[in-house]
């Protein structure tokens, strides 16, 4: 389901597109639901973290003001034999990379941290470790890659800019 809805969001967008009087400039507003269906395309992803490899799935973001957001992933956090499952939270700026075509949170910092299940014996000091992320900047995380996204309704133009502005995401062609 989720790359056939982002595919109807972008033909929505072409079809405003094709029948608005000013071709030249023009601006698409993105739910925050809208925007949750579109980012699933892009996990899961794998980070190195402070040492630790995790994979995140599940995301849901909350838009905030500002280009500011947080979002909420499944993090599996690896290490040997070790794992670690849980639902992580994290704070942080949304950029946009006009070169790149890629949106992306920038300055991720974990706000919160529950597990859902572990493998760890006493002796394992995976859990603490993963807790001790808790307020640290994090990896970059990519939330969507618009090279991967064919658009030709839109003649394939790059969005001018992609900002957060009262709780939707707003993209300027």
């Amino acid at each position: 389901m989720g790359q056939r809805f982002i595919k109807q969001v972008w033909v929505a967008i072409a079809l405003t597109v094709m029948f608005m009087a000013q071709a030249q400039a023009f601006s698409v507003k993105l739910s925050q639901s809208d925007l949750n269906q579109m980012i699933k395309a892009a996990f899961p992803q794998t980070q190195q973290y402070q040492g630790i490899d995790a994979v995140f799935t599940d995301p849901s973001i909350e838009l905030g003001v500002a280009n500011q957001l947080k979002i909420q992933v499944t993090m599996t956090a690896n290490r040997a034999d070790q794992r670690v499952k849980a639902r992580a939270a994290f704070d942080g700026t949304l950029d946009y990379s006009g070169a790149n075509r890629t949106l992306e949170i920038i300055q991720p910092r974990m706000t919160d941290f529950d597990v859902l299940e572990h493998n760890l014996t006493q002796d394992a000091h995976l859990l603490d470790e993963v807790k001790q992320l808790k307020n640290k900047p994090a990896p970059m995380i990519l939330l969507l890659d618009l090279k991967q996204m064919n658009l030709p309704l839109l003649g394939n133009q790059v969005p001018r800019s992609v900002a957060i502005r009262d709780h939707k995401l707003v993209i300027e062609f």
